[in-house]
């Protein structure tokens, strides 16, 4: 809507803004067994399909590793 007004997200800086803020998010979660195992899977998948599959969809791979973190937080309730 205002892209023209705004110009270029480089030129502000903010090509790096949601990463940022996107490991700034993630930091308390990976203090936890659950999110650890989310994070490795999700590294681990995203790395394994970045060669095979077309941009974009490592990342969304990578976001079923909720599951096997959500099954480690899981077990661990129980314990």
């Amino acid at each position: 809507l205002l892209g023209s007004v705004i110009g270029a997200p480089e030129t502000w800086g903010l090509d790096a803004a949601f990463p940022a803020a996107f490991v700034a998010l993630l930091g308390p979660h990976i203090r936890k067994r659950p999110g650890q195992v989310a994070a490795v899977v999700g590294a681990a998948l995203a790395v394994a399909f970045t060669p095979i599959a077309p941009a974009g969809v490592p990342l969304l791979v990578a976001a079923f590793a909720v599951i096997p973190g959500w099954l480690v937080g899981r077990g661990e309730a129980a314990a």
